[in-house]
C-alpha cells in the first residue's frame, strides 16, 4: 500500500510538472504571438487622390507613431493598430513635388519604399486676390520710364475669349495690359506669361510688371495708354 501511495503521489507530481511546463510554453507562445502581431510594420502604401490622402496599412500603429515621407514629417489621421491615413497637406506637397520613389519611415526605424506617380498638390485653397482699387497699378512706373509719351506708338486692342488686352511697341519698349475677370493669374517671374497684368519691357527685362485684379484697374491702364502712348 505504501509503495502504491508513493507511486500515485509521484505520478501526480509529474503530471503537475508537465502541466506547469505546458502553461509556461503556452504563455511564452502567446506573448511572442502578441508581440509579433503588434510589432511596428508597414505592409502597403496607397495614394487616394479622390479623397486626398495616403492610406498606410501594417501593424503596431498608434496615434504617437511618427511618420516621415521623403524626409518631411507628415501628420496622420484615422489611426488604428493596422491602418492610418496621411491627409494631403502643405507638408506632404513639399515632400512629393515630383513623381518617383519615396522613402516612408515610421518612428525613425521602420522603412518602406513607395512609388508615387505624380506630384501631390497642396489642398490649401489659395488666398483670395487683393481687392484692388480703381487706378492702374503701373501708372507711376510707366510715367517714370523712358518710353516716349507722345501718342505716336501703334497700339493693338483685342479680345481673347474673356480676356481683354491692349499692347503697343515703340523703339525697344513694349507696353501692355490685359484683364480676364475669370482668370487673374499673374506670374511675377515671367510677367509675359500672365493673364491679368500691366507691364513694360524695356528691351532687356520687364522693368514694370504688376497684377491687375479688377475691371476698374484695367480700364484705367487702358485709358492711360490711349492718352499718353497710343496713336
Amino acid at each position: 500500500m505504501g509503495f502504491q501511495s508513493m507511486s500515485v503521489r509521484a505520478h501526480f507530481r509529474n503530471r503537475q510538472t508537465i502541466l506547469g511546463r505546458l502553461v509556461m510554453l503556452t504563455s511564452a507562445l502567446l506573448i511572442f504571438t502578441v508581440f509579433d502581431a503588434w510589432a511596428l510594420e508597414i505592409d502597403s502604401v496607397r495614394v487616394d487622390r479622390v479623397n486626398q490622402k495616403i492610406v498606410v496599412k501594417g501593424s503596431g500603429f498608434d496615434v504617437a507613431t511618427g511618420f516621415t515621407l521623403g524626409g518631411v514629417s507628415v501628420a496622420t489621421d484615422n489611426v488604428s493598430t493596422t491602418e492610418l491615413d496621411i491627409p494631403f497637406s502643405p507638408d506632404l506637397a513639399t515632400a512629393v513635388m515630383w513623381r518617383g520613389s519615396y522613402r516612408m519611415v515610421a518612428d525613425g526605424s521602420v522603412e518602406f519604399s513607395v512609388y508615387i506617380k505624380a506630384p501631390i498638390d497642396d489642398p490649401t485653397p489659395p488666398p483670395p486676390p487683393p481687392p484692388g482699387g480703381t487706378t492702374c497699378p503701373c501708372t507711376d512706373a510707366w510715367e517714370a520710364s523712358g518710353i516716349p509719351k507722345d501718342n505716336f506708338s501703334l497700339c493693338y486692342y483685342g479680345m481673347d475669349g474673356t480676356q481683354e488686352y491692349i499692347y503697343g511697341q515703340r523703339n525697344e519698349y513694349f507696353i501692355s495690359t490685359a484683364f480676364d475677370p475669370n482668370n487673374i493669374f499673374f506670374d511675377p517671374l515671367d510677367p509675359g506669361n500672365s493673364i491679368s497684368y500691366c507691364a513694360l519691357h524695356d528691351g532687356v527685362s520687364w522693368s514694370v510688371a504688376e497684377p491687375v485684379v479688377n475691371q476698374d484697374e484695367y480700364n484705367d491702364c487702358e485709358n492711360w495708354m490711349w492718352i499718353r502712348i497710343c496713336i
